[in-house]
């Protein structure tokens, strides 16, 4: 079997690709160019040129091929998908757009156009084959654990799929690459978005055209002006610059009337019910039944248990046992079954 690394010039893909060696199979790395850095304030060298370059290290030192897989216009998608949300006042999670439609989509098409049978990544992921269906599991590092990203997956894309860190801790992964003096072996993680140099909210401010309007307290008195409603998200306290006599939350963005919603109560913030679009289950269809299922409604928060859930085609309506703080539209929420991941959907 001809594997093909998706190698990200980090210590987890590298790690991957080294567990595939010891395995004894065939493999060749593959990278992604997605973005121009210059057009996104990197200087010559830095961004995704400096990746690439680390993952061309790595497979020289392994003795493997290399492919440079040019999917900027590709990518384009996702950096258009993260303004016009935001410029609606949604907060979105790009990476789980990104995985199923460039990792799993123009990725994994280009490797199996090379040779490949199947591509391997260096996500934190159990990946299980259970009389032919695939089903995802957390990985043996919870802290870790990118189930999350994951839910957009089809069996198809997953038929195609190693996980080769599912059984590593983090600190393993480092342990091993430094042994092999592995030019990765301490690099730091990547952090936010991967195109994005610097400041968050200065690339917005430079790609979306705002209009300033109304900060509202919870009594409906307009109490300031908001700086684009893309400068927002629901729970938010830092940034809002309001002189007030307690601590003020973001309570509600209002894009069809162009506010901010503020309060001074953080039981404003707490919601069990929400809708979500956008559905999608691992296995291709629901589960028989919803016991037992817990609710995440952010990649760093912990799942909630599920009371209800009402389906119609690809929506449905949530309704959680007890209430969770700051339900953010744009967000993901994934459902999971203890440590299985079972789907998600948008949060509307």
């Amino acid at each position: 079997m001809k594997i093909a690394v998706a190698l990200s010039g980090g210590v987890d893909s590298t790690a991957a690709a080294v567990e595939l060696l010891d395995q004894g199979l065939s493999l060749f790395g593959v990278t992604m160019k997605h973005y121009d850095p210059s057009k996104y304030g990197f200087a010559p060298g830095e961004g995704i040129d400096a990746d690439i370059k680390d993952a061309k290290e790595v497979c020289d030192q392994l003795g493997i091929r290399h492919h440079v897989i040019d999917l900027r216009s590709e990518f384009n998608n996702i950096i258009n998908y993260l303004i016009d949300e935001y410029s609606c006042g949604k907060t979105p999670n790009p990476c789980t757009l990104c995985n199923p439609t460039i990792k799993w989509g123009a990725l994994l098409e280009k490797s199996l156009e090379l040779g490949a049978e199947k591509i391997a990544t260096g996500h934190y992921v159990d990946l299980r084959n259970i009389d032919g269906s695939y089903q995802i599991h957390r990985a043996k590092d919870y802290a870790k654990d990118q189930t999350y990203m994951l839910w957009q997956l089809s069996q198809k894309q997953l038929a195609h799929t190693l996980f080769p860190n599912s059984k590593r801790t983090k600190q393993e992964i480092r342990k091993l690459t430094r042994n092999l003096n592995l030019p990765v072996h301490d690099k730091d993680d990547s952090q936010e978005i991967c195109f994005i140099k610097g400041q968050y909210q200065t690339f917005l401010d430079r790609n979306i055209d705002f209009e300033e309007g109304d900060i509202i307290f919870r009594d409906g008195k307009k109490i300031g002006t908001h700086k684009g409603l893309h400068n927002y998200t629901i729970g938010q306290r830092k940034g809002l610059n309001l002189p007030w006599t307690s601590a003020l939350y973001v309570s509600e963005i209002d894009p069809f009337n162009n506010t901010i919603r503020v309060t001074d109560d953080q039981n404003d913030l707490m919601q069990k019910k929400f809708k979500i679009h956008t559905l999608n289950w691992i296995e291709g269809k629901p589960p028989e039944n919803f016991a037992d299922i817990s609710v995440q409604i952010r990649y760093n928060s912990h799942p909630q248990p599920l009371k209800k859930l009402v389906l119609l085609e690809d929506t449905g309506s949530v309704i959680l046992k007890n209430p969770v703080r700051a339900v953010t539209p744009g967000q993901s929420a994934v459902f999971y079954r203890e440590d299985r991941l079972l789907g998600g959907g948008i949060i509307q």
